[in-house]
């Protein structure tokens, strides 16, 4: 009977051990396909972060291309601005415009008046011109310190 004991005993070992090897086995597996899909999962996640950076790349490009066709074109319309601005300055420009658009001409020889001015007259006008500056001056000055006054 010792000997039965024994056998069944070993049995229930063996069979106890097998099923601790097959749950073991179970966790082993279950605990790789986790891993592999972790470390998949982030493989994933950083090749789109590349992607994405390479798309943010690519959209700056686009961007600076569109800047420069458009630093371009705004050279071209200054360049072209500035031979207009040079020739509305333009001397022959500005008469014919005068003689067509205004009517303007030169002066005939009977519409030119000729004066003739004395050095006499011309001091005279001098010390005119100075005194009476000097009384604008005085009631201009007056004329200011009455409006402070009544301002305060």
């Amino acid at each position: 009977m010792l000997v039965a004991k024994r056998e069944e005993n070993h049995y229930y070992e063996e069979r106890n051990k097998k099923r601790k090897k097959i749950k073991k086995n179970s966790k082993n597996k279950s605990n790789e396909k986790l891993k592999f899909l972790m470390g998949a999962t982030i493989i994933l996640l950083a090749c789109l972060f590349v992607l994405l950076r390479y798309t943010h790349i690519t959209q700056m490009r686009l961007e600076n291309s569109k800047l420069e066709s458009q630093k371009v074109e705004l050279k071209k319309e200054k360049q072209d601005l500035m031979a207009e601005l040079d020739r509305v300055k333009s001397d022959a420009k500005i008469e014919e415009d005068a003689k067509v658009k205004l009517g303007m001409d030169y002066p005939s020889e009977e519409q030119i008046v000729y004066i003739s001015i004395d050095d006499k007259a011309n001091d005279e006008d001098k010390l005119l011109g100075e005194s009476k500056s000097k009384e604008d001056f005085f009631i201009v000055g007056y004329f200011k310190n009455v409006m402070n006054m009544i301002l305060k």
